[in-house]
């Protein structure tokens, strides 16, 4: 197929299977409904390298019923409201302003949610220092850290994060098939530096996100579009709102499973997956590629998995609990799909993660009295 027909083809996608207000729940703390909001906060365009104009670029995303989009292109911010809107907008869509701050040594943060540029302009021997830079620059202008692709070129270790100050969030997973998030036989996997950093007692959470740059051509080598991306619970579409449910571990990465529920609330942490809009997302864009495995059954797996990457508990089902203990300092779940792809029949993985839930110290007060 050739490069415009795919993108016409990407952005005529109808708005079938909706993720946005997936489910409601009612908060404890606030009262008010809260809602699931669908969003991608690693994207580029024609501003930086990425090969389509931004317009177009969130006509896209707008298309495939996300909720929000944060273009983050390489040291630019771009106000959103100079962006062009779909003329069909929805009421439950927005931009959220970023910048990927792109420093020395490969190191690059999200800047989410910012009002001006952050800066890039700081180098040192010492990783630690220039990703605490990023996150202090990313602060400083009015707005959130996303640590980016530690992998991609195995840039940086769980070593160089764990001295970072403020840092809330990481990629756990990043759709550029340059991104090495699986590792290899020298390097830990980002899943395993997330459990070394949590394990050592850092409060940190998990991103799945595109980083997106090919719009034109669809191809397991191009870093195109709806291969990660974040599920935040909140109860309001809006950017402030968004970042600081982010900021809480309000949320759930994905690169492929949608569920129903994602609490890790009170003493139970509960994970139900929705099975019709996980099929109806992957048939839907069957260029979608998961993760090739040589072995497996297909359906889904739940796991709790707690210090060290050791997994507490499995379930083969699509639902299940864990009943959160002061014994282990954290827990967090994983959802792994297993299927054969309809067009190569390939055995492939999918997957969401759940944020960890806390006992120690890193929990809030009424946390630990619920867990007591």
């Amino acid at each position: 197929m050739k490069g415009k027909l795919i993108m016409r083809y990407l952005l005529a996608i109808p708005a079938l299977f909706a993720v946005l207000l997936s489910s409601g729940c009612v908060s404890t703390e606030t009262g008010q409904t809260e809602h699931w909001f669908r969003g991608n906060t690693h994207t580029h365009t024609l501003k930086s390298d990425g090969d389509a104009a931004p317009e177009a670029v969130v006509k896209l995303y707008h298309d495939r019923d996300y909720n929000f989009l944060i273009i983050s292109d390489h040291n630019k911010f771009i106000d959103p409201k100079q962006i062009p809107m779909p003329v069909d907008a929805r009421k439950d869509f927005i931009l959220i302003p970023g910048e990927e701050i792109t420093g020395s040594k490969t190191i690059h943060t999200t800047a989410m949610n910012i009002n001006k540029v952050a800066s890039w302009e700081y180098d040192h021997e010492d990783k630690s220092k220039i990703i605490q830079f990023q996150v202090d620059e990313a602060i400083k202008a009015g707005g959130a850290a996303i640590l980016n692709h530690p992998n991609f070129k195995y840039a940086v270790s769980a070593e160089d994060i764990l001295a970072v100050r403020r840092l809330n969030m990481f990629e756990l997973f990043n759709g550029h098939p340059s991104v090495q998030n699986s590792g290899d036989n020298a390097h830990p996997s980002t899943e395993a530096i997330w459990d070394h950093l949590l394990t050592e007692g850092m409060k940190i959470f998990a991103v799945a996100s595109d980083d997106t740059h090919h719009y034109k051509v669809i191809s397991p080598k191009k870093a195109n579009p709806f291969r990660g991306w974040v599920m935040v619970k909140a109860e309001k579409l809006d950017s402030e709102i968004i970042t600081r449910a982010m900021m809480q571990g309000d949320f759930y990465a994905s690169t492929g499973v949608f569920l129903k529920a994602c609490d890790r609330g009170g003493d139970d942490y509960l994970i139900e997956v929705d099975d019709k809009k996980t099929r109806n997302e992957l048939n839907s864009f069957p260029e979608t590629l998961g993760r090739e495995v040589s072995r497996g059954s297909e359906g889904y797996r739940i796991e709790f998995i707690g210090p060290d990457g050791n997994v507490i508990n499995s379930i083969n089902g699509k639902k299940g609990h864990f009943k959160i203990r002061r014994s282990i300092p954290y827990v967090r779940a994983k959802i792994t799909f297993t299927r054969k792809h309809p067009q190569t029949d390939r055995l492939e993985e999918y997957y969401a993660w759940g944020q960890p839930a806390f006992t120690d110290a890193r929990a809030s007060m009424e946390d630990l009295k619920q867990k007591s």
